[in-house]
C-alpha cells in the first residue's frame, strides 16, 4: 500500500533521485582532494608571470638605453655630412635616416638577441648592450675614418687591420690608443644600461623610441624613393656618405604619387646641386686634343663567357678577332649589370656607382660621353634592359635617347631587329659625313637563352632548372644551351661587322666586343649558376694582351687613344690599354650588395659582415694575406673622386697628347 503523501518522512528515496545525489556526493571528494594541485598551478602560472615580467622588463630596458643612445648615433653619423645645413630638408631628412634608418636596425638586432637570450635577463641584458656597444663604436670609428680618409671601413678593413694594422699606417701607438677609448666605451655604455634600468619613465622611453623609429623610418624613405625618382641630388648625395645606408626605392610609386609629395624647398633653403655633390669628378675638367675622330661601336652580350669566344661557337666574332687585339685575362667591373655598364663607361671603380647614381644630376654624363658630345658625335643607343630602373640612363646618358622598343616578342627576334636598327642608324650618320657612336647590348644570352631553331648547333641542350639542379647536375646540357645562344648573336654580329666592311667604316670605325659580365656553370661545383668575369675586347692591331686588364681601361683607352685627354688619374681607375703597367695592380668587381677587391690571383669578397678570400682559379683554396701595397692603392683609388678625397681642383689641363688618325 503506498504511504499517504507526507505521511512517512523516513520514506525511501526514490532510485533517480538516490543516484543524483549519489553524483553529486561523488563529485565532492575529489574537488576537496584537488585543491592542492590547483593552488600549485596558480603559483606556477604566478612564477611564470613574473619570469616573463622580469624578462619583458629587460627588454624594456634595452629599449630605453637605445632611446638614450639615438642621439649619440646621430652625433657620430652627423660628422659623415658636409655642407648640410640641419634646418634644411637635406638635414631634416638625414636627421629622420638617422633616427629611423640606423635606429631600425639596432631595434631589430636587439629583438633578435632578446629572442635568443630571453631564458636570462642578466644574458638579455648583457647580449644587449654588446650590440648598442659595438654599433655605437663602429660608427664613432668610421665616422672619423670617413671625415679623415673619405671611405667607409667594412670587414675587409676591419679584417685587415687586425690582421696587419700596420700595412695601412696605423702605428702600435694609434692601435694602443684605439682599444683604450674601447674600453672606455664600453664602460660608459654598461653605464647607460644601469640609467636606463633605474628611469622611473623607462616604459614611456621605450615606446616612445619604437614609435620613433618607426615613423622616422617611414617618412625618411618616402622622401628618398621621390628624390631618387625626381634626381634631387640634395637628398640622394647624402646615401654614399652614410654607412651601409641603403634607402629603398621604387620607381612605379614614385611615378604614381610622387605629385603628392612636396619637398618643401623654399628659395632660401634651395642649395645648388653642385654644392650638395658628394663626388668630385673628375678632379679637373677633361678636354679633348683637335683632331679627326673615328666612329665607335660598342657591342655588348649579356652573361658572355671567356670560353664561348672560340672558332665554333663564335666564328664571326673569332674572325675579327685575328686581325684585333685581344685581352687574355680581362676582367668585367662586376658581375652585375649595372656595375659591368658603369666600368665601361666611367672607368672608375663600381665602389663608386651608388655615389654616381645619387650625383647624377651634377655628374651629366661621363666623361667619355661628354668628350663625342663636345665633338658632335651622333649616339645609337640601343638596349632593352631597363636602364631607367637601373639609372643607367641618368648616369650615362642623360639628354641622349636610348632606344628600348624592337619588334619581336622574344629576346632574339629582338636582338635580330635591333641590329637592322643599328645598321639603318650607322648608314644614316655615315650618308650625313658625322661621326657616330654606336651601343648595342644583346640580350639572347641571358638566362633564359633564346635563339631560333637554326642556330640550335650544340646538343644536348635543355633549359636550366635553377629549382631543381643542383651540384651534381651536369652542366652540359645547359651550356649547350647558352652556346646556342652565343652562336646565334655571333650572327648578328657578323652582320654589323660585314656591313661596315661594305660601306668602307671598317676603316675609320672601332669596333669593342665585350660583355657586361660572364655567367658561372657550376664551374666550382658549388650548386653556384650565377656570374663570373670573362670578356673578350678587340682593338687596334693584331695582338693578345695577357696583361691583367679590366672594364676600366675600355673608356680611359678611348680618352687616351681618341680624344688626347689628360693624365688618367684626374678622371679614371684605370689604364691604357697601350700603355699597360709592368707592376701588379688590384682590381675591384662590383655585385648588386658585396664587391670584391682582386690582387694577383686572391679575391677578398667582402661582403656586409664578413670577409670570404680564396684563390683567383679555385674557391676551396684559401687565399694569402693582401700586399700592404695593393691595400693601400686601393684606399687611394676608392677614395681619390670623394669630395674631400682627393687633390684639390685647380685650373683645367688642356691635352697634348696627339689623336691618333683612323681613316676618317
Amino acid at each position: 500500500m503506498t504511504p499517504s503523501k507526507g505521511t512517512n518522512p523516513a520514506r525511501p528515496i526514490p532510485a533517480p533521485m538516490r543516484s543524483a545525489e549519489h553524483a553529486r556526493e561523488v563529485r565532492a571528494v575529489p574537488t576537496r582532494a584537488a585543491e592542492p594541485r590547483s593552488r600549485r598551478r596558480a603559483a606556477l602560472m604566478r612564477a611564470l608571470q613574473r619570469w616573463l615580467g622580469a624578462r619583458g622588463e629587460a627588454f624594456v630596458v634595452l629599449l630605453a638605453a637605445l632611446g638614450l643612445n639615438l642621439p649619440l648615433m646621430a652625433v657620430a653619423l652627423a660628422r659623415h655630412l658636409d655642407r648640410v645645413a640641419p634646418a634644411s630638408v637635406p638635414g631634416l631628412y638625414a636627421g629622420l635616416v638617422f633616427l629611423g634608418y640606423y635606429g631600425l636596425v639596432f631595434l631589430v638586432l636587439l629583438s633578435a638577441v632578446f629572442l635568443l637570450t630571453a631564458f636570462s635577463r642578466r644574458a638579455a641584458l648583457l647580449a644587449g648592450g654588446t650590440v648598442l656597444f659595438a654599433g655605437l663604436s663602429y660608427l664613432a670609428i668610421n665616422s672619423f675614418v670617413y671625415h679623415t680618409y673619405r671611405f667607409h671601413v667594412d670587414a675587409f678593413w676591419i679584417h685587415f687591420f687586425f690582421t696587419s694594422y700596420s700595412g695601412i699606417g696605423v702605428t702600435p701607438q694609434v692601435a694602443a690608443t684605439i682599444g683604450v677609448l674601447l674600453l672606455a666605451a664600453a664602460a660608459f655604455e654598461a653605464w647607460i644600461l644601469r640609467v636606463a634600468g633605474r628611469l622611473v619613465f623607462r616604459r614611456r622611453l621605450a615606446l616612445a623610441t619604437v614609435v620613433t623609429v618607426l615613423a622616422s623610418f617611414l617618412v625618411s624613405q618616402v622622401i628618398h624613393i621621390v628624390a631618387y625618382y625626381r634626381s634631387d641630388t640634395g637628398i640622394t648625395s647624402l646615401t654614399p656618405q652614410l654607412p651601409y645606408y641603403a634607402p629603398v626605392v621604387s620607381q612605379k610609386n614614385a611615378a604614381r604619387y610622387g605629385d603628392l609629395v612636396t619637398m618643401g624647398l623654399e628659395p632660401d633653403e634651395t642649395v645648388s646641386a653642385a654644392a650638395n655633390a658628394s663626388l668630385q669628378y673628375p678632379l679637373r675638367e677633361v678636354r679633348s686634343a683637335p683632331g679627326g675622330r673615328p666612329n665607335i661601336v660598342l657591342l655588348l652580350l649579356e652573361s658572355w663567357r671567356y670560353d664561348m669566344m672560340d672558332a665554333t661557337v663564335t666564328p664571326n666574332t673569332w674572325a675579327l678577332a685575328q686581325r684585333s687585339s685581344q685581352f687574355l685575362h680581362h676582367l668585367s667591373s662586376g658581375n652585375s649589370t649595372p656595375c659591368g655598364v658603369f666600368g665601361l663607361f666611367y672607368g672608375i671603380h663600381p665602389t663608386y656607382w651608388s655615389a654616381v647614381k645619387a650625383n647624377n644630376a651634377v655628374l651629366h654624363n661621363p666623361p667619355l660621353i661628354d668628350m663625342m658630345t663636345q665633338d658632335h658625335y651622333a649616339f645609337g643607343i640601343f638596349a632593352d634592359s631597363q636602364f631607367g630602373r637601373h639609372k643607367i640612363k641618368d648616369a650615362m646618358f642623360r639628354d641622349i635617347a636610348v632606344h628600348e622598343q624592337f619588334a619581336g616578342s622574344t629576346a632574339d627576334a629582338k636582338d635580330d631587329d635591333m641590329t637592322n636598327q643599328l645598321i639603318d642608324f650607322m648608314d644614316r650618320e655615315h650618308h650625313a659625313g658625322q661621326p657616330f657612336f654606336g651601343f648595342a647590348f644583346y640580350k639572347s644570352t641571358h638566362y633564359s637563352y633564346r635563339y631560333p631553331p637554326a642556330a640550335a648547333r650544340f646538343q644536348p641542350a635543355r633549359d636550366l632548372n635553377i629549382a631543381l639542379d643542383g651540384a651534381s647536375a651536369d652542366p652540359t646540357p645547359f651550356l649547350n644551351d647558352c652556346r646556342n645562344s652565343v652562336y646565334y648573336t655571333d650572327s648578328l654580329i657578323g652582320r654589323v661587322v660585314r656591313h661596315l666592311e661594305a660601306t668602307g667604316l671598317m676603316r675609320s670605325t672601332i669596333v669593342i666586343v665585350t660583355s657586361d659580365h660572364g655567367e658561372e656553370f657550376n664551374d666550382n661545383h658549388a650548386g653556384w649558376w650565377g656570374h663570373c668575369g670573362m670578356v673578350y675586347v678587340p682593338g687596334r692591331h693584331p695582338r693578345r694582351v695577357t696583361t691583367p686588364t679590366t672594364h676600366a681601361d675600355v673608356p680611359t683607352t678611348l680618352l687616351q687613344e681618341v680624344f688626347g685627354c689628360g693624365p688618367p688619374h684626374d678622371y679614371s681607375n684605370g689604364c691604357d690599354l697601350w700603355a699597360l703597367p709592368t707592376a701588379p695592380r688590384p682590381f675591384v668587381v662590383g655585385s648588386y650588395i658585396n664587391y670584391a677587391y682582386v690582387m694577383g690571383e686572391d679575391v677578398h669578397v667582402v661582403y656586409p659582415m664578413f670577409v670570404k678570400s680564396y684563390r683567383f682559379g679555385d674557391i676551396n683554396q684559401k687565399a694569402g694575406k693582401p700586399d700592404p701595397g695593393l691595400v693601400r692603392t686601393l684606399m687611394e683609388e676608392t677614395h681619390r673622386f670623394v669630395r674631400g678625397g682627393g687633390p684639390p681642383p685647380a685650373a683645367p689641363v688642356r691635352a697634348g697628347m696627339p689623336v691618333p688618325r683612323l681613316g676618317r
